[in-house]
């Protein structure tokens, strides 16, 4: 099973690995069949500079989140950088895909990264469409507890909580869409983080079934 498409991307990212010294993660395992060496699992980030061999048969299928691309190979080893990827196996498909949005956590201030770009502050808050669905992966997401979306400057009350399932959440059948160019904030409950996380965006018309989120470290 791959994703063929992917509406919008918006990740929550950072996981150990073997990633190259000060690179972030390069691309994220969307499907996954068959086995790799070093082993990975599906939504789990591949490490910049890291190769993946596959065994015979296998077939991987990943976000690469600076190419935009949506990329499955089967055998051979795939090496995936910040900017590209190369396999000897063979490219089974390689798709326009949505650039991924990534929020960086922070002991300071909140951020989110965009394309590369650091953008801090509520003043700043990207524009994320209001998929129906919400794929959180990186730190701490194994450990996700509740998914909520809130009205800016109302965090007293949610205005809807999403359906949590390992990592995605989900609107329930019977929620009302949420208002195009309204400012709201995505607040998240972890594991053992003593406080939430609240990530502000403002509400863009949806672009498809699924929306992916990263959370990455400072």
């Amino acid at each position: 099973m791959r994703f063929a498409a992917v509406a919008a991307s918006f990740v929550l990212c950072l996981m150990p690995g073997l990633a190259v010294a000060n690179e972030p993660p390069a691309a994220l395992v969307t499907a996954l069949s068959g086995s790799t060496t070093p082993a990975i699992a599906a939504m789990s980030e591949i490490a910049s500079g890291a190769p993946l061999r596959l065994a015979p048969g296998a077939e991987l299928s990943f976000l690469h989140y600076a190419k935009c691309k949506m990329v499955t190979v089967t055998g051979g080893t795939v090496t995936v950088t910040r900017t590209d990827f190369t396999t000897d196996g063979t490219i089974v498909a390689e798709i326009d895909a949505p650039c991924p949005r990534i929020h960086r956590l922070s002991a300071n201030a909140a951020g989110t990264v965009s394309g590369g770009l650091v953008m801090r502050g509520l003043s700043s808050a990207p524009r994320w469409p209001v998929n129906r669905e919400i794929v959180l992966t990186g730190e701490g997401t194994d450990k996700l507890k509740t998914v909520a979306i809130h009205a800016e400057g109302r965090l007293d009350a949610p205005l809807v909580r999403l359906n949590v399932s390992g990592r995605q959440a989900r609107f329930p059948a019977d929620a009302a869409p949420l208002a195009v160019n309204e400012r709201y904030v995505l607040r998240l409950t972890i594991g053992d983080r003593a406080e939430p996380v609240d990530i502000p965006f403002v509400a863009a018309a949806p672009s498809g079934s699924s929306l992916f989120v990263v959370l990455r470290g400072p």
